[in-house]
């Protein structure tokens, strides 16, 4: 049985200058995420049609960028349109850091500054490679009853955050409020994430991608 191949979206470095030229760039991590849970990662090129890719694939992975920062623009104009059509399809969506403040926006919600909170550090170093805070998960959610847990410890590494309301279900937050999970109201499976499951560092961060993965293969 042919694997499911996951449309991933890389960051893109459009800077020019002597020695420079336009870069995609993409974590190695979030390949092998997809590639650990049974899937075939295809980075997604900004000068195709987003129909057409999506045409040859079987789920959706809108990855993270760098904290603070603005996508470039052709990188946000060729992700809404492919979260759109994701949605419109029914197709798999997952989104990570940037990827679940962008799904939240195109659902309704609204990315804004992180608030400032000494109690909780969202970006204690910058490669987000331990646990950093707790996650409280609400039960009665797919990701709670899922992983059958009340609170979780999760990595860091953003200074934005998603607020809502919008078509999605807050299903996990920060104990500062800040929104960590949530499940869009769609027609397929949409799970947004705020911190980086792709490091795998718990059982939690590999069901994600399990669960993904599942859904990729109907």
């Amino acid at each position: 049985m042919p694997k499911p191949v996951i449309l991933m979206t890389p960051d893109l470095d459009e800077a020019f200058g002597e020695g420079r030229e336009p870069t995609y760039h993409v974590r190695a991590n979030y390949a092998e995420a997809i590639s650990a849970a049974g899937c075939l990662p295809l980075i997604a090129p900004y000068t195709a049609v987003a129909a057409d890719l999506l045409s040859m694939t079987d789920g959706v992975l809108i990855t993270g960028s760098r904290p603070g920062a603005q996508v470039a623009p052709a990188r946000r104009a060729f992700e809404l349109d492919l979260i759109a059509l994701a949605l419109e399809q029914g197709k798999p969506l997952l989104g990570i850091c940037h990827g679940m403040q962008l799904i939240g926006e195109v659902l309704g919600g609204r990315t804004v500054l992180e608030r400032a909170d000494d109690a909780v550090d969202h970006m204690p170093r910058l490669v987000p490679d331990v646990l950093a805070h707790e996650v409280l998960v609400k039960p009665s959610t797919h990701l709670g009853n899922e992983a059958g847990l009340s609170a979780a410890s999760v990595n860091s590494l953003h200074r934005h955050a998603l607020s809502g309301p919008g078509r999605f279900r807050v299903i996990a937050e920060a104990p500062d409020g800040v929104m960590e999970a949530f499940e869009g109201e769609t027609a397929g499976f949409c799970l947004g994430i705020q911190w980086h499951p792709e490091y795998r560092l718990t059982a939690l961060d590999i069901r994600i991608f399990e669960a993904f993965a599942a859904a990729c293969q109907h």
